[in-house]
């Protein structure tokens, strides 16, 4: 499957038009992606094992994040992954010298912006925004904006009617 992907997959999914992402979402499917409602992912993205994705209802997927999907990953609903953003379930732990692996769940609502980086064994908690540039490790509380490398919450964050909000 991991050489189909490489050789054909990756090939057809980076040449689909600019606003096929049906066609898209139909590939990542066909290659045991679990993609459920209209998700949105851009041609640019780079992922290595669709397999391991899972992604709800309204998730956005920017140009040129990256995926590094040795483990699972799983988006929720209304999540938006921003241009150039990793999440990455696989690493070198540069503490220890050994390869550190992990899944990595990301909470209904939430936004990784641009840039940032989602370390292995991280969970996002619903409604959670991650600042631009920040490096998440470990897990992030619900309602919050983060900021920073480690990424802490700097703020509360609430919306009228939101599910699970706190205002």
């Amino acid at each position: 499957m991991q050489a189909l992907w490489r050789t054909v997959g990756r090939r057809l999914f980076a040449c689909t038009p600019h606003t096929a992402h049906g066609l898209r979402v139909g590939l990542l499917r066909a290659f045991g992606a679990e993609l459920s409602g209209a998700v949105k992912i851009r041609r640019s993205v780079l992922l290595d094992r669709p397999w391991n994705l899972t992604a709800r209802h309204l998730a956005i997927f920017g140009d040129h994040a990256a995926l590094r999907l040795r483990e699972r990953v799983s988006v929720g609903e209304r999540c938006v992954i921003s241009q150039h953003a990793v999440l990455a379930t696989e690493m070198l732990d540069p503490r220890t010298g050994r390869e550190r692996t992990g899944p990595i769940t990301i909470g209904d609502d939430c936004w990784i912006a641009a840039d940032a980086l989602v370390l292995p064994g991280t969970t996002i908690q619903a409604g959670t925004v991650v600042g631009a540039r920040a490096l998440v490790e470990g897990d992030l509380p619900g309602w919050t904006v983060a900021v920073g490398q480690p990424a802490k919450g700097i703020k509360a964050r609430a919306f009228v009617n939101a599910p699970g909000a706190g205002s």
